[in-house]
């Protein structure tokens, strides 16, 4: 099982949106076995895919005493799509910053420790895909400490470009502590080609960042999506978005096997 984390500490790059197209074009298309684990104390895409309510989220999980991984695996439940399970979140995640985990009330490990048991006993998936907070604090850690590969999505704007620089840092000093750790690539979203500078199309350039090849465009259908709660390949099939993320995720799994 490969952990792919996708996170950007800026808001709004579609950094959800592209969690949820990614593990559904995985198992819909591609037949694979995917594990969300939704990290960000929004917990959109818990209301996204969850069929229940469960009484434990990933927030316990982090303030569980070290078990090896055991309490996240019991945590794990079926999403409303086929293919795809679940380990949830909810607004108790906000509570947990880096003091927590600087003063040890944090259990960091929880998410390579269930990775590491899930693999033991042939858990059965393929990928797990992990949607962190905006923000670098205990879940991003935990996430990062089982990762092995990180997608920063980002829109094409230099404020954008500065976060990045800082990301691409910060995931280079977690990889001291979790040596299989890399950064796939940045994901472009929301492409406007028509309103995007070319002073900023030859900074992303000119930045030395690795890019996916594929741009997700910018779709109304976006919202349509999010309302219905149905992923874009069923909800529609044919526009822009949702062929561009057929694309990214073939590219993504001709990288990460």
């Amino acid at each position: 099982m490969k952990t792919i984390v996708v996170m950007n500490q800026k808001g709004g790059v579609a950094k959800t949106t592209t969690v949820i197209n990614t593990a559904a074009i995985m198992t819909k298309l591609h037949g694979k076995k995917v594990l969300v684990i939704d990290a960000d104390s929004q917990a959109n895409t818990t209301q996204f895919f969850k069929r229940q309510t469960h009484k434990y989220t990933f927030s316990d999980i982090l303030r569980h005493e070290p078990d090896g991984g055991a309490s996240a695996v019991l945590s794990i439940e079926p999403s409303n799509w086929a293919g795809i399970d679940l380990l949830a979140a909810d607004t108790s995640l906000m509570d947990l910053d880096l003091s927590a985990v600087q003063s040890g009330r944090v259990y960091t490990n929880c998410l390579r420790d269930m990775v590491e048991l899930l693999e033991a006993e042939d858990g059965g998936y393929d990928y797990c895909i992990v949607d962190c907070p905006p923000a670098f604090n205990a879940a991003s850690a935990a996430a990062l400490l089982a990762g092995d590969s990180v997608i920063i999505p980002i829109r094409l704007d230099a404020f954008s470009l500065l976060g990045t620089a800082n990301m691409t840092q910060q995931i280079s000093n977690m990889a001291q502590l979790n040596p299989a750790l890399k950064l796939a690539g940045c994901l472009v979203t929301m492409w406007a080609p028509r309103i995007t500078s070319p002073e900023t199309q030859q900074a992303v350039i000119k930045s030395g960042l690795p890019l996916f090849a594929t741009r997700i465009r910018q779709t109304p259908k976006m919202e349509g999506m999010i309302e219905a709660r149905v992923p874009l390949i069923d909800y529609s099939p044919t526009s822009s978005a949702a062929r561009d993320y057929r694309d990214f995720v073939a590219e993504l799994l001709s990288e990460v096997k």
